[in-house]
């Protein structure tokens, strides 16, 4: 019996880290590198006198990364500790995932111009707000694991190094190691928690459970458990589109596509348990709702709209011409990287995990886990 469910969980586990392990990889170096070479006095400088723009930043950041869910979790946390604020933070995690070029494109060419504008201003404007509330009534406070991040490395000490010479090849080599070796490990152990969950509910989730509920005699209630599905799974904006395109085919509201194109793209559960992990849970379960809630106003808005009489926009070569300049726009990670980044994320969950027992075994040292 458990030999069963490992069988079943291990390949959806797999796929995800293939999927997302590269990103994950990348974010942590770039976190590494803001964590030693950005002075955390001026972030906060800058958050206290121009918010507004550090906001609208963040935000125009986020649209044009194309990092997943999984993999947005390291940069948002680097610049959390650095001295981002929390609605910040939270509206750079929210918009990455659910926007970037391709995505838009892809989502032009084959859910059409309609549900693509409300699919982009959903995107830039949903996750402002979800930033601004988590800060408003999230913890306010660092957590235990986030002050011993902090205390490691340099954070925020002195003035920058100029950077040329030995100095600069330290402080690269100091800031690389501090975000695979420090805060991999560290939000490792929670994005493996998080994925094995994830992998959990794709595996034994039966396929037809929430095709039930397309079509179901209450939108409101198909609209719930839309968003509720999307936002534990794992899914990436390009790679669901043509699902969500095929569910508009197949006679789903466009309500229910939007539902399911953001809150799919922008929450899953390796995300949240790293997030809650750093930021408080309070905070995260305030962007979680707010972005649960506000999916489910605006696709029932949207079925309002559009309803009845809506027709799937796909029309083959249409489609076919758009997705062709999505491909081109979308970078493509080769087979060998993304089997060697899974590998390399696998390595940094198990190292997570050991940190963690060590940390409640008397007598060992402690580290932030």
């Amino acid at each position: 019996m458990i030999a069963a469910a490992a069988a079943k969980i291990a390949p959806a586990a797999a796929a995800i880290l293939m999927e997302a392990g590269f990103w994950i990889l990348a974010s942590l170096l770039f976190a590494g590198l803001f964590h030693e070479f950005v002075d955390t006095g001026r972030v906060q400088s800058l958050m206290q006198r121009r918010r507004g723009v550090a906001l609208l930043a963040a935000l125009g950041l986020g649209a044009l990364l194309p990092l997943c869910s999984c993999g947005v979790v390291p940069l948002a946390v680097g610049f959390y500790l650095e001295g981002a604020g929390v609605a910040v933070v939270i509206a750079f995690a929210a918009a990455t995932p659910i926007i970037n070029p391709a995505a838009v494109l892809l989502a032009y060419a084959l859910l059409g111009p309609r549900l693509t504008a409300v699919y982009i201003a959903f995107g830039l404007t949903v996750p402002l707000f979800a930033g601004l509330l988590a800060e408003r009534y999230g913890e306010g406070r660092l957590s235990e694991i986030a002050q011993g991040l902090r205390s490691c490395g340099c954070c925020g000490a002195g003035a920058p190094t100029p950077l040329q010479g030995p100095a600069f090849w330290k402080r690269l080599w100091r800031g690389l190691r501090w975000g695979l070796f420090e805060l991999g490990p560290t939000l490792g152990l929670y994005l493996g928690v998080g994925i094995l969950l994830s992998a959990l509910v794709m595996a034994f989730v039966p396929a037809g459970w929430i095709s039930h509920y397309l079509g179901g005699t209450s939108p409101v209630l198909a609209l719930l458990v839309v968003a509720l599905f999307g936002a534990v799974i794992y899914v990436c904006a390009v790679g669901h589109i043509p699902l969500v395109a095929t569910l508009l085919a197949a006679g789903a509201s466009p309500g229910i596509a939007i539902v399911f194109l953001v809150t799919g793209a922008a929450t899953n559960l390796p995300e949240l348990i790293a997030l809650a992990k750093v930021l408080g849970r309070r905070t995260i379960g305030v962007y979680v709702g707010t972005m649960v809630l506000s999916s489910i106003a605006v696709g029932w808005l949207v079925d309002q709209w559009l309803l009845p009489g809506y027709q799937s926009p796909l029309q083959p070569i249409r489609s076919l011409q758009w997705s062709s300049i999505a491909r081109q726009v979308t970078p493509i990670i080769p087979g060998g990287l993304a089997r060697f980044s899974a590998v390399a994320v696998a390595v940094l969950i198990l190292w997570g995990l050991v940190r963690w027992i060590l940390r409640r075994i008397p007598g060992t040292q402690r580290a932030p886990a």
